[in-house]
């Protein structure tokens, strides 16, 4: 499809996985056992890197966002310009939380008892200092955890000497130095946080294939060929990769003429409308999504005159050891964040929207973060659009496959060779990483 192309194909896009994953089934217990989620909060989420925020969240000196995960908090704070800090959430005193919820602050102070600490995380008042002779009030810091930035985003890493970041990133930076696919010349336009009756694991897979698309997204099936993505897995790299090509029917549907894949296409946009549209000539349906795509985005001053029809209408998607999910290109500016919740049996998704921003406009920052319960629509957070129905879809699975997985009588899941690549290379990244850590 690549070698149809009549615009400068990107190198990141000819790069290809080819690494064999044996296909074994995973343990059930993985998503369901309080012992094995215990054993990721001890060895991975208090080791690993991982997106905290954007750096939109926190444009001015004193922002800061609540980042938790298990057991652990974070405060991460625009300290000055120049620095961020991701402080641990909690006061030194009696360890109350210092803060509950995102906001700008000149101090830390505890509302229990008043104990108070700087941005940088200083110590600024101990309260009746005369009966802490105890404490030296230098060294009465709050704790850091390592932070970086890339893309727009930040990280932090909570360990004493994590892996070095560029390490962390791999080849990410290179990937994503494709013109227009900088995440950091984006801006987060969208923000919704979902909550789902399953493991956090089970939501992050079901998201990282699109084996599902023939019976999950059954009207997707007359313009995505599900069953001829590309799954790429590359040998001694965690980060993963799939490529969903759009403007063909799926192999697992009918067969469908060129004009009928067209309006299948443009059904999600046009409803009902796209019914009377005609194929242009010469065109086939491909061609012309990308083309009605690349129109759009021009009209709105965004330079894509260039891109590839791949570019514009691909599923082009990568998973980011462990719980982030980033797509690229020009069909959806989507990110995905999947984090662990009190039990096994219940997680948060989060759903980003980074809107390029077309030159002499400004795209408005959604501070808010929009929060959807685990018996909501998507359909709550308007600002999702057509997504919400899919997202919706998607949902009618995960708490379902939660409970199956507890009432699964066999080893557990069975996946396949191709297109479940990414889900057993992600459990053996997640067994090495959690091995490293230490007994």
């Amino acid at each position: 499809m690549l070698d149809l192309e009549i615009r400068p194909v990107p190198p990141a896009l000819r790069a290809c996985g080819t690494a064999r994953v044996p296909a074994h089934p995973i343990a059930r217990s993985r998503y369901t056992s309080p012992d094995f989620a215990a054993r990721e909060a001890e060895r991975l989420w208090s080791r690993c890197w991982q997106m905290a925020c954007r750096l939109e969240d926190i444009p001015e000196a004193g922002d800061y966002v609540v980042y938790s995960v298990g057991p652990l908090s974070f405060l991460v704070t625009r300290v000055s310009a120049t620095e961020i800090a991701a402080h641990v959430n909690a006061c030194l005193h009696r360890g109350r939380m210092l803060r509950e919820a995102d906001g700008h602050a000149t101090q830390f102070r505890c509302p229990f008892h008043g104990f108070s600490w700087n941005l940088d995380g200083s110590c600024r008042a101990l309260v009746n200092g005369w009966d802490f002779p105890h404490v030296d009030r230098e060294s009465f810091r709050l704790p850091r955890a390592h932070v970086a930035t890339w893309g727009g985003f930040v990280f932090l890493n909570p360990a004493p000497d994590p892996e070095p970041f560029e390490r962390f990133l791999e080849f990410l930076p290179a990937h994503y130095a494709t013109r227009g696919w900088d995440l950091g010349q984006r801006v987060k336009a969208v923000h919704v946080r979902k909550h789902h009756r399953c493991n956090w694991k089970v939501a992050l897979e079901a998201f990282i294939e699109s084996f599902h698309v023939t019976e999950t997204h059954r009207s997707a099936m007359t313009y995505l060929g599900d069953a001829m993505t590309q799954y790429d897995v590359w040998e001694g790299f965690r980060t993963t990769r799939m490529i969903s090509p759009r403007g063909l029917a799926s192999p697992n549907g009918p067969p469908l003429s060129e004009v009928e894949v067209f309006r299948a296409g443009m059904r999600p946009a046009l409803g009902p409308r796209a019914e009377l549209l005609e194929l242009p000539p010469g065109m086939t349906a491909r061609a012309a999504l990308a083309d009605m795509r690349r129109r759009a985005l021009l009209a709105e001053g965004l330079d894509v005159a260039e891109v590839t029809d791949c570019e514009l209408i691909d599923t082009i998607q990568y998973h980011v050891f462990p719980n982030l999910v980033l797509w690229a290109g020009w069909g959806s500016f989507l990110v995905y964040r999947f984090l662990p919740g009190a039990t096994p049996d219940v997680s948060t998704m989060e759903i980003l929207f980074l809107q390029p921003v077309p030159p002499g406009r400004d795209v408005p920052v959604a501070r808010e973060v929009k929060e959807i319960g685990p018996d909501e629509s998507h359909a709550a957070a308007p600002e999702l659009g057509g997504f919400a129905a899919v997202f919706d879809e998607d949902m009618s699975n995960l708490a379902a496959l939660q409970k199956g997985l507890h009432a699964m009588a066999s080893a557990g899941p069975v996946t396949g060779v191709v297109q479940e690549a990414r889900i057993r290379h992600f459990h053996a990244c997640l067994d090495a990483f959690m091995e490293a850590a230490g007994p």
